[in-house]
Formats: structure tokens, sequence, C-alpha cells
């Protein structure tokens, strides 16, 4: 039997150092069996390397006719934007939404927001200016409402590591208050969506804070070391 003079414990083992204070242990080895440890398998789903090179040249092909059809009518507005934007954003949510090891409240802020800045995107420079500004007064702030609901969907049903969502619920909340200055400023002429997303995030703040209320105290607590 082995015995660490750190610790002073027997360790019965093969092992040359001890399991609690990783110092040199003292003694015979013991007769055991060799020790064999399963064989970790990762839970992340890698991408079959042709299938990544098949969607890859696809994706380069649309974008390339795309713009060619773009130029070739030659109307002033390149409406192939709108489906290079989609392509794109596809390789963000595989990217940034699947193949991450990312928190889902982490994934579902970022991706909101690069949507948020493509369809204003779109909307300033597609659309014709008799109709623009659907994506600032309608989009932005109803995404923010459909994304402050998602964070509290996945706290409620896994009930799990919720202290990390504290932080993006926060930051959502402040990114709820912009519309309402861009609103206050005339910038955001449909007013409605904006007070609906604010008041919307203020609810689901005091609905993490009456289920969870210690956590939440001892979260802000370590977030602003007070």
């Amino acid at each position: 039997m082995k015995h660490c003079d750190k610790c002073n414990v027997e360790v019965r083992s093969n092992r040359k150092y001890c399991p609690l204070c990783h110092q040199s242990l003292s003694g015979e080895t013991p007769e055991l069996p060799k020790e064999i440890y399963p064989e970790f398998v990762t839970l992340r789903r890698e991408v079959q390397p042709f299938m990544k090179k098949l969607l890859t040249v696809a994706s380069i092909l649309a974008i390339v006719v795309l713009l060619t059809v773009d130029l070739i009518e030659a109307d002033g507005k390149l409406f192939s934007l709108i489906p290079i934007g989609a392509i794109l954003y596809f390789w963000l949510v595989v990217r940034y939404g699947i193949l991450t090891k990312q928190n889902a409240a982490f994934r579902i802020a970022f991706l909101t927001t690069i949507l948020i800045l493509i369809l204003n995107l779109f909307d300033q420079n597609i659309t014709d200016p008799t109709h623009r500004g659907w994506a600032l007064n309608y989009v932005t702030p109803l995404l923010l409402l459909a994304d402050n609901i998602a964070i509290l969907g996945i706290i409620l049903i896994k009930r799990i590591n919720y202290r990390d969502y504290l932080f993006y619920l926060l930051t959502i909340l402040f990114f709820s208050l912009i519309p309402l200055i861009l609103a206050f400023f005339g910038i955001i002429t449909i007013v409605w969506p904006s007070v609906a997303t604010f008041s919307a995030a203020i609810l689901i703040l005091l609905v993490i804070v009456f289920f969870f209320p210690k956590h939440v105290k001892d979260e802000i607590r370590k977030r602003f070391h007070l």
C-alpha cells in the first residue's frame, strides 16, 4: 500500500502521485490491475469535411450568381443583398449558434444583434424611401422582445446555471432602452413596439428576481463587487 506523507492517507492505486495533493507517494506499488479510464466522447458534433466544403462552394457560387444578375439588371438597387445576407447569416448561425460552446443566452443575444443590424441595413439601402422605417420601428424592438422571452424560457426550463444568464438579461434590458431613446429623439416614429419591449424586459427581470431572489442578489454582489 502506498502512503502520502503530506495528507497522511493510504492510497491503494498504481499511481505515483497522491490524487489529493499530487505529491509523490511512498511505499511499494500494490499488485492491482491496470487502471483503465473510459474513453472521452465529446458532445460537440463535428461537421463532415466534405459537407462543409460542399456548402461553402455552394454559398460562394450563389453569391457570385446573385451579384452577376444584379449587375446585369443595373437598376441602381442591389436586391441580391437580401439573399446574400441570408446566406451569410446562415453561416453565422452555424458557427456561433450551433458549433460553439458559448452558453445559449450569449448565442441568442449575439445572433439577434447581428440580425437587427442586417435588417436595418436592408431597410435603409433597399426599401423604397416612402416605405422605410419598418426595421427600426417594428423589427428591432420586437426582435429584442423575442430575445428576452427566449432567454426567460431557457432559465425556467433548464433551472440550472441561471446566474450565468443574469448578466445577459441586464444587457438586453439595456438594449431595450435603445428603441425608447431613439423614439425620444424622433428617429423611431412608431412608439408602441419600443414601449412594449422595454416593459416586457422589466417584467422578465422581476420574474427572475421573484423566483430566484437569493441567487440573484448573490450574483449582483459578485458582478459589482459589493
